[in-house]
């Protein structure tokens, strides 16, 4: 028993150094990536060592590897000199207090809270990881079946059997959440049980409550023509149950719209908020929940049993901002989806989710944005092959304890060389890439393709096609779209860029940057294969891409292959708490080129 208790308690241990240090790295990545320094701070390299001094203080780490963007792959622990004195830095606290106390760095202590949040929810969800991947290899048939494990074969022969959602489980596989975002696991005013009740990699199933919302307080968009969608068309099974509930209370059903609610911002938000509304029956409470699980956005539901996902509105910061859904979203969503989904039919590789109905309450846009979904289908490829959040790619998965994206390359060769990250990255790009230049070419729009809204389906022989979802934060240079589709209106001003370069800049910070860079980061650490050789693959499939005969050709070269590349500088805007207002910096771009 003692024996048991002590192997607990170093596991325990481990998952919060795990955790701890993840976030130290984190921290020192950005501060060392966004210049976060007091003037007259140095820093050096050598022999694998980065130094930072200031005023005879110094920290120093060993790094594996440096990749493009100023992204170090740290390991061991933070060295903290202070003239003889000389020690490891124990905690995240600790950096905390050294960077501002000898490194004069301003962290408030609003950041102060969510970096410890994020590393106290990162200790929950290593010990989840932990958890699933123990079950599986005592429990799982087709694991203690097989041969030799592998991600793909698993998930294979679920999926055959009808056993899995292959997209949902992938959205809680992404234990490690924006690769280099210190806030990345950030969820506050969250407790750790609510963050394990209600973050998706717990796979926890989240009832949603069915509301009812007067007519006459409801904005409602639809582009079937369809105002009871939700009734009818994603939740059928309650229309008698509905019915007879109202009839109970003397009112008809007709004069309402269903609205689904997050439980989370039931209790904290909507009672209170809406609390005159629900007193006078204009927004009603049902007894009556809808089963989901979160995707990997946090506030975004996969519907069990439905077709359906639902994006909703969580008064959370999950990493910078707070989770709500604005009016604007609710009516541009279905909008710019049926057009695009009729458009994109000429790409066979990519295709984009229809949002076909969105609603959010009459009143005040601060609370608007409080009580508002928007229904979106959930992602489907006809083809075989396994479907995933592009996001669970670069991460170990709870399977065979791989990343996933050398799962799938085992999977296929049963090997990982030069040849086969060079192959995988030369189809990846060429499939994703080309259709959306050409629809930022053709219509000015650039979706927001990253890895969190970036869907593939991966099949054999480096088979791939994708589907992006989430409208809401793509960005449109209006003139070029309005040729092509002239009647088309938009309602949030928040997607229409200042110029086409903006639209590009969109493009190759969610592709580029949080995509591509993020498979090249990790390819880069097997023996043969230099980052500079993939980011040339790149290089080569986006100028292919460019078709010199449309719109915005050398426009797309300038910005594309331009010296330098504008990043967000992540925790600099947390420090000066900016969410919407950008803090930028340069970068050297890798994929440079005179053009």
């Amino acid at each position: 028993m003692k024996t048991n208790d002590k192997a607990e308690d170093l596991k325990m241990l481990n998952e919060w150094k795990h955790a701890d240090r993840n976030m130290q790295y984190r921290v020192v990545n950005a501060l060392i990536k966004e210049n976060i320094w007091t003037h007259s701070t140095t820093i050096f390299k050598e022999n694998h060592y980065i130094t930072i001094e200031f005023e005879q203080v110094l920290l120093n780490v060993h790094y594996k590897y440096e990749s493009a963007l100023s992204r170090y792959e740290f390991d061991g622990p933070i060295i903290y000199m202070n003239h003889q004195h000389k020690e490891s830095v124990d905690s995240l606290e600790n950096l905390l207090d050294i960077l501002v106390t000898d490194f004069h760095i301003d962290i408030p202590f609003h950041l102060k809270s969510e970096l410890i949040h994020s590393r106290d929810s990162f200790i929950e969800v290593y010990k989840e990881f932990d958890t699933r991947h123990e079950y599986l290899q005592r429990h799982d048939k087709y694991i203690n079946d097989s041969e030799r494990l592998n991600f793909f074969t698993w998930l294979e022969k679920l999926k055959k059997n009808n056993d899995i959602d292959d997209v949902l489980y992938s959205e809680s596989l992404i234990f490690e959440g924006h690769p280099t975002h210190p806030l990345t696991k950030t969820k506050l005013p969250l407790s750790m049980e609510e963050v394990r009740t209600y973050s998706p990699e717990f796979e926890k199933i989240i009832n949603l409550k069915v509301m009812l919302i007067h007519n006459e307080y409801v904005n409602v968009t639809t582009i079937l023509d369809h105002s009871q969608f939700i009734l009818n068309e994603v939740i059928p099974e309650y229309l008698d149950e509905l019915h007879t509930f109202m009839n109970d209370r003397e009112r008809l059903l007709k004069d309402y719209k269903v609205i689904l609610v997050h439980p989370w911002q039931y209790e904290h938000t909507i009672r209170n908020k809406f609390k005159e509304w629900l007193q006078n029956h204009i927004l009603i409470s049902t007894p009556f929940h809808v089963p989901s699980k979160a995707t990997s956005s946090f506030r975004t539901m996969s519907l069990i049993n439905h077709p359906y996902h639902v994006k909703l509105p969580v008064n959370v910061q999950a990493t910078s901002a707070v989770r709500t859904v604005s009016p604007e979203t609710t009516i541009d969503g279905p909008k710019l989806s049926q057009a695009l989904h009729r458009e994109l039919n000429q790409y066979t590789q990519l295709d984009v989710v229809l949002e076909p109905y969105g609603l959010f309450a009459k009143t005040d846009s601060d609370d608007a944005r409080q009580l508002a979904c928007i229904i979106r289908e959930k992602p489907f490829i006809k083809n075989d092959g396994i479907l995933l959040v592009t996001g669970a790619l670069v991460n170990k998965n709870v399977v065979d304890n791989e990343i996933t994206v050398d799962s799938y390359l085992k999977w296929m060769n049963d090997d990982i060389n030069q040849h086969t990250i060079h192959q995988f990255m030369r189809n990846y790009t060429r499939q994703l890439v080309i259709p959306l230049l050409a629809l930022i070419q053709d219509y000015g729009i650039a979706l927001e393709a990253h890895m969190q809204n970036t869907i593939v389906n991966l099949g054999p022989n480096y088979q791939m096609q994708f589907i992006i979802r989430d409208l809401g934060g793509s960005r449109i240079d209006l003139s070029t779209l309005q040729q092509k589709l002239p009647n088309i209106t938009l309602t949030n001003k928040s997607l229409i860029a200042e110029n086409i370069e903006s639209v590009i800049a969109k493009f190759q910070h969610a592709v580029i940057q949080n995509q591509i860079a993020e498979l090249i980061h990790h390819f880069s650490q097997y023996d043969g294969v230099e980052e500079t050789q993939l980011f040339e693959i790149v290089s080569e499939i986006v100028e292919q891409a460019i078709d010199p005969h449309k719109p915005h050709a050398q426009k797309l070269r300038n910005v594309l292959f331009g010296p330098t590349i504008t990043v967000k500088a992540l925790l600099r805007m947390r420090m000066e708490s900016k969410v919407k207002q950008y803090v930028t910096i340069d970068l050297r771009n890798p994929i440079y080129k005179e053009v």
